[in-house]
């Protein structure tokens, strides 16, 4: 006959009882996992759940009552107080407090079945096996999925320092059962404007979006949201525009460094020398001639040191001058209201519209094309593409 097996999770109104449920905590606890009933009292919350809702506890609780325990709850076991703080299952243990006296021990009268994880575990990979046990059990929202990515990026990146593992997305990808360059979506998504942050929140634009938006800067993302405030959307030309735009300004600042760290690496050079001259003439100032005609020969060095330090002196104070202009047309481009104009945005909107027209046109006429045996046995057909032909004529005459 088949043995049969026991599942920990599926505690329903009958299976448990006074007198078989010690006989099963002791089963399970010989298990290859440290299975155990434990008692509500000895269970206590866990402060990093606090980024999760705790709505619903009222309808879970009648669930579990009707259906059982779908889900053991994770535990980890603190011996300094004998108690055991929860890792996954917040809500079920709250749903669980709730339920009166007698609901509670007809349903758990050996006590809430656990997984008692590891106690060696780090606080960091005790976050982490949270934010992951988190995710499997709850339907969460944007806000919250791009927390859990910032947060996990955060740990992760503490593990890396210890070279304890190498690639942080891969790791976010594996605990949230995520691609990763789904991962690197969410990150990317972290560098939006606040208010294009609260359109990703509300479902206002998706993560796809949000991944291409997040890679402009503030200037071109405030472009974006100005249309999307408009429009409701934003087109792909448009997108396309305000991108190319918004890298022409990243390469121009990108110019200017490259420019400015030039003439401060020769700015340093002259410091280097002037420094090294002016060590020179002290020591030759302090030098005493041996003989006469030695006298000649230290203020001939005088002579050409010193000359030296004052073509340093003037090469040392041009640069100077460079730099301060260059940094006050840096500013003065900077203050200047960098963000796209009126008529620009108007432009970028036109220019989308026109391809969007094209593109339907061109699709229409390989339809018109395939139906040429129909035009030519329809006078009114034929009349309107008499009349379209005219009508593109005239327009590529005057283009």
């Amino acid at each position: 006959m088949a043995k049969k097996s026991f599942s920990a999770g599926a505690t329903k109104p009958g299976i448990l009882n006074s007198d078989g449920g010690e006989k099963l905590k002791e089963i399970q606890a010989k298990t290859q996992y440290n299975f155990q009933y434990i008692p509500k009292e000895k269970i206590v919350s866990n402060p990093k759940n606090e980024m999760y809702t705790q709505d619903g506890i009222e309808a879970l609780k009648e669930s579990i009552i009707i259906n059982g325990l779908r889900h053991n709850l994770s535990v980890l076991y603190n011996s300094d107080n004998d108690t055991y703080r929860l890792v996954s299952g917040e809500r079920r243990y709250h749903a669980i407090s709730s339920m009166t006296d007698k609901e509670y021990n007809q349903l758990f009268p050996a006590g809430i079945p656990c997984k008692i994880e590891k106690s060696e575990i780090t606080e960091i990979d005790e976050e982490i096996m949270l934010i992951s046990a988190n995710h499997d059990v709850r339907e969460s929202s944007m806000e919250v999925k791009r927390w859990e990515v910032s947060r996990l990026k955060e740990l992760y990146e503490a593990k890396k320092v210890k070279g304890e593992i190498k690639n942080i997305n891969a790791e976010i990808a594996k605990q949230l059962n995520i691609s990763e360059r789904q991962a690197r979506k969410y990150t990317t998504a972290e560098k939006l404007i606040p208010e294009l942050s609260e359109l990703l929140n509300n479902n206002g634009i998706d993560l796809n979006q949000a991944d291409k938006f997040g890679k402009l800067d503030e200037d071109a993302q405030k472009s974006i949201l100005t249309i999307i405030k408009k429009n409701g959307d934003i087109e792909n030309a448009e997108f396309q525009s305000i991108k190319k735009l918004s890298e022409e300004r990243a390469k121009e600042a990108e110019q200017y460094k490259k420019e400015l760290d030039s003439v401060l690496k020769e700015l340093n050079e002259k410091n280097q020398t002037l420094q090294v001259l002016e060590e020179k003439i002290n020591q030759i100032s302090s030098t005493k001639p041996e003989e006469p005609k030695d006298s000649d020969s230290v203020e001939e060095k005088l002579r050409y040191m010193t000359d030296a330090k004052n073509k340093a002196e003037k090469e040392k104070a041009r640069l100077e001058t460079n730099i301060e202009k260059m940094k006050q047309l840096q500013k003065e481009k900077e203050q200047r209201k960098t963000s796209i104009s009126d008529s620009e945005l108007k432009r970028i909107s036109s220019i989308a519209k026109t391809e969007q027209a094209l593109t339907l046109f061109e699709n229409n006429f390989d339809t018109i094309k395939s139906n040429k045996s129909i035009i030519k046995n329809d006078a009114d057909l034929r009349v309107r593409i008499e009349i379209l032909n005219q009508r593109l004529n005239d327009f590529l005459k005057n283009l």
